[in-house]
């Protein structure tokens, strides 16, 4: 179809099958010149500049939707409908449409200024006066990106979603000029000038993919780039159940382009859906656009600090309304039949307003047969990180156990969304501590924290909970300074 909507494609013809589970693939998907559509293709031997059209990844809907269905269409030789018509045989489908999306943000501060002064006039080459406004806001804001995968045309028959949370920061401004001019006649007009600039920026986001009613773990990576040169966007999914066995691998330009390998353990249509999803359209420069579009439809100018909105569907309720009971694929089974749980630290959860804390409880998912029947509710990014095996403190010796310093109450500002990990400095050193519930990113809580060791005893100082090992999207704005507010 057209960019800017049109009728339903046809895949090209092609003498090629259909893919099949468990039989790898590795194909290259290409958008179309001026397009929505993606041709899947095949590498030539004969011809290497030529490859080979297999299939088409079709976008359905209208330039003033948020997002377009996707449907991966094949296309048998000779292949027509009931009244002779050519047709193509619909694999599955991809919905992005932004229905079940999600925005929130809280304001940080504003200002609004006026002053009356003069200014240099370029055309005349005089000195002109004015009066000029100036304003300005900033905020905190967490996106959600989501996307549900179907096995067929309708989307009665769902396979899998894929969400993508993120939070970062907006700052607006704006002056508005009114400068009054005097000609050589000595006649007035008045000039109204305009100057209006924002910046939404991405400081971390993180992949929550199922498929199959299992739970997978997704890890990115970003090589290269520069002035003359794309960077790379790197790509691979796994089961959460087992992450050092990939299930399909990307490699996309973040545009136009991505090369999509698919594996034994995994079924090529789904992989090719969700690496569409993931490398086209939901990749960070696509990302950070759509939330740049939420916060300019949101933020507006005059909101006092503390205002806080939210909008879309929450993330629970989101998993509630697309988790399946259908049982995984064999082959997913095996890996979560075999998955041992690793052993879990003690983290320290804050409570917003201050009160006491407790240690988190450790979860007990083996021992939970509904759990089993319901993956997809498990975290990823907490399974995988081989980090939280570290003892979260150490024992002293006996024999040197210095005296119990009271245990102190901090205040800390969340940097990230509710239930997940960071990172704090205290007067002991570095500790990991869990947003508690409830709290958005930019807000400010309260936990418990052990007080400094004794300097008289340094042979009985207890070592510190060791840090955790970051999610993987961490290392996606490593390099990136904080935002100038």
């Amino acid at each position: 179809m057209g960019c800017c909507g049109s009728s339903e494609a046809n895949a090209a013809e092609s003498e090629t099958p259909p893919p099949e589970w468990g039989k790898p693939i590795n194909v290259t998907l290409k958008k179309k010149f001026m397009d929505a559509d993606y041709n899947v293709l095949l590498d030539n031997p004969e011809k290497p500049d030529d490859p080979i059209k297999w299939m088409l990844l079709d976008a359905v809907g209208s330039f003033w939707d948020e997002g377009y269905n996707y449907y991966l269409k094949h296309r048998s030789p000779g292949q027509v409908d009931d009244e002779g018509k050519p047709t193509s045989t619909v694999l599955g489908a991809v919905n992005i449409k932004g229905d079940w999306d999600a925005f929130s943000f809280k304001v940080s501060g504003g200002n609004r200024s006026t002053d009356f002064g003069p200014y240099f006039d370029m055309w005349d080459g005089d000195i002109d006066w004015g009066v000029s406004s100036e304003k300005s806001i900033w905020a905190v804001w967490t996106y959600s990106k989501r996307a549900v995968l179907y096995s067929d045309y309708e989307q009665t028959k769902q396979i899998g979603w894929l969400d993508i949370t993120g939070s970062g920061t907006w700052h607006e401004w704006e002056e508005t000029r009114i400068v009054y001019d005097t000609d050589d006649d000595g006649r007035t007009t008045t000039r109204y000038e305009v100057d209006h600039h924002q910046d939404c920026r991405t400081q971390a986001f993180q992949y929550k993919l199922n498929v199959f009613n299992t739970p997978m773990v997704i890890t990115y990576n970003k090589q290269g780039g520069g002035f003359w040169k794309a960077s790379k966007l790197h790509y691979t999914a796994a089961n959460a159940f087992a992450p050092q066995v990939p299930l399909f691998k990307v490699e996309s330009d973040g545009e136009n382009n991505c090369s999509v390998e698919t594996m034994e353990n995994a079924d090529p249509v789904s992989s090719l859906l969700a690496a569409y999803a993931i490398s086209c359209k939901l990749d960070p420069s696509e990302f950070n656009g759509g939330a740049e579009r939420q916060c300019s439809r949101h933020i507006q100018f005059g909101m006092p600090p503390g205002h806080e909105n939210f909008v879309g569907m929450q993330m629970g309720q989101f998993e509630q309304q697309f988790s399946y009971p259908a049982p995984p694929m064999p082959v997913f089974a095996a890996q979560v039949a075999a998955w041992t749980p690793p052993p879990q630290p003690v983290m320290v959860f804050g409570v917003p307003g201050g009160g006491m804390v407790a240690p988190a409880p450790q979860p007990q998912m083996m021992a939970q047969p509904q759990m089993m029947a319901q993956p997809q509710m498990v975290q990823p990014q907490m399974m995988a990180q081989p980090a939280m095996a570290q003892p979260a403190m150490a024992q002293p010796m006996p024999m040197a156990a210095p005296p119990q310093a009271p245990p102190q109450m901090m205040m800390a500002t969340a940097t990230v969304p509710e239930g997940n990990p960071m990172q704090v400095q205290t007067p002991g050193g570095m500790v990991q501590i869990v947003v508690p519930p409830g709290v958005q990113v930019g807000q400010q809580f309260q936990f418990q924290a052990a007080a400094p060791p004794p300097q008289a005893m340094p042979m009985a100082q207890p070592a510190m909970a060791v840090p955790m090992a970051q999610p993987a999207y961490g290392a996606n704005y490593a390099g990136q300074p904080p935002p100038a507010m």
